[in-house]
């Protein structure tokens, strides 16, 4: 599984799921969300920290950082996703937020982060990805190089809307 152990050429387990399907054209009846399962259960039981930029199990694996390709993502999931990673390991594609993300990645961000659907998403125009994005923009300008946290973001949104 994922890689781990001594590697003399072998496929992880969960690349095969996918090469099988690729070539069979079927799951056969393969659950693979159990893949996503297995990496929580290697992280909170055996106590093991998966890679991040391990294919289909990484905590990397299907995040962006770019604002064109957030903003792709908003408009056509499927042009800009490898496959409907949210039916296959329940991992929806996400964005992390950078001084490259802009306001499309911010509001891919909000609506992945809360859950938001249909009328209720946030767009890149939205008054609440406008002040996050200005907050963004201003702390790289100041200088910072590491990537914007998720509490971060929690605690701005919380910040906008105690203003409003």
């Amino acid at each position: 599984m994922f890689g781990i152990g001594e590697r003399t050429g072998n496929i992880p387990v969960e690349a095969m799921v996918f090469e099988y399907a690729q070539l069979r054209g079927t799951l056969d009846g393969m659950d693979t969300t159990a893949i996503t399962d297995l990496v929580r259960y290697y992280e909170q039981q055996v106590g093991y920290t998966m890679p991040p930029q391990t294919p289909f199990a990484g905590a990397n694996f299907n995040v962006t950082r770019a604002g064109i390709h957030a903003d792709g993502l908003l408009k056509n999931e499927e042009i800009y996703n490898i496959f409907d990673t949210g039916k296959f390991l329940n991992r929806p594609p996400l964005v992390n937020i950078n001084q490259a993300s802009g306001a499309a990645g911010i509001a891919h961000w909000i609506n992945s982060s809360y859950g938001l659907k249909g009328d209720k998403q946030v767009n890149k125009h939205s008054d609440i990805v406008a002040y996050i994005k200005a907050w963004v923009d201003s702390e790289y300008e100041s200088g910072r190089v590491a990537e914007i946290g998720g509490q971060e973001i929690h605690n701005k949104i919380n910040e906008f809307m105690t203003e409003r």
